[in-house]
């Protein structure tokens, strides 16, 4: 700035007695106009106002220009005048459309978890065991339900610490992760009952049969054949249970497809009509959009 007013100040001495032609070819003019330009170019970006003219005055001060000059060492005073804005974690978009990202996928992972553990006889990885199966005579259906609610708890903890990493994984609101645990809990102390009821909706849907399409609902054939004929299908109960336990332990895909017709049966046949009797809604509402539309007729459920 000092140089760019030194030479302004050479210009205009020059300027009365010299001719225009002269003027501009002269060195103090051509500093002057360089350095205009230079400064025009170093100026901050956010010096530039859309509301106010562009003006070199504007330009904020430095950090040596805030220097303080004393004897003694001098402070300089680095604090930054530039205004911080928080940022906001999540989705962008799905934070200014309000819409929340869905909580199925979760549940479902839950449930596949379980029926995992449960084809494990209730091992984990680190060596620990969790009684999952409600078929259990021995285990009281309060501990199933307590260890239910540990793989959900498990589920949305991972989800928590993946959003501190990531700014664009949405934490779930106490009211998603209430529904995510009171969904999973309700399926795998129903589990059973519910495994009966979709065996039942997949035999009563003779194209799923003629076409082999019983992998698609997270069921065996031999579960099929069972359930029509009991021992007469060739095979034993104990049999068909370790052949389930099996291909649980295999296919990650036949784990899926079951969990995901579980939980619809278990909104449909529980959830839904529960909710109606009281008055009440559930965090992203009881919509079963998680299943494609061949499974939702022959689940009978919507």
């Amino acid at each position: 700035m000092i140089f760019i007013l030194l030479c302004h100040r050479n210009f205009r001495r020059q300027i009365s007695p010299l001719p225009p032609k002269i003027i501009l070819m002269s060195p103090p003019f051509a500093l002057f106009t360089i350095a205009v330009v230079l400064g025009a170019f170093l100026l901050p970006v956010d010096s530039f106002s859309t509301s106010s003219p562009i003006s070199i005055v504007s330009r904020p001060k430095s950090a040596l220009t805030r220097c303080k000059s004393t004897r003694g060492s001098p402070s300089i005073d680095n604090s930054d005048e530039t205004p911080k804005h928080n940022k906001k974690k999540g989705d962008s978009v799905r934070n200014a459309t309000g819409i929340r990202p869905s909580i199925h996928p979760t549940t479902i992972n839950c449930i596949a978890e379980a029926l995992l553990l449960r084809a494990k006889g209730g091992k984990r990885g680190d060596d620990t065991v969790i009684d999952i199966d409600i078929g259990k005579k021995d285990v009281q259906p309060l501990q199933i339900a307590m260890n239910a609610g540990t793989i959900a708890f498990d589920a949305i903890k991972q989800r928590n610490n993946a959003a501190a990493m990531d700014e664009t994984t949405d934490i779930f609101n106490p009211g998603e992760a209430q529904t995510i645990s009171g969904r999973v809990v309700g399926v795998v102390t129903r589990m059973r009952d519910l495994e009966q009821t979709l065996i039942e909706k997949v035999n009563e849907a003779n194209w799923v049969t003629k076409y082999g399409e019983e992998e698609s609902f997270g069921v065996l054939k031999g579960e099929c054949r069972f359930a029509k004929t009991g021992e007469e299908s060739g095979n034993t109960a104990e049999e068909v249970e370790k052949e389930l336990s099996e291909m649980l332990k295999l296919n990650p895909l036949l784990r899926m497809n079951r969990a995901e017709c579980l939980l619809a049966l278990f909104i449909a046949s529980v959830e839904q009509p529960t909710l109606e009797k009281i008055g009440q809604t559930v965090s992203g509402g009881s919509m079963i959009d998680f299943v494609d539309g061949d499974r939702i007729e022959v689940l009978g459920v919507a």
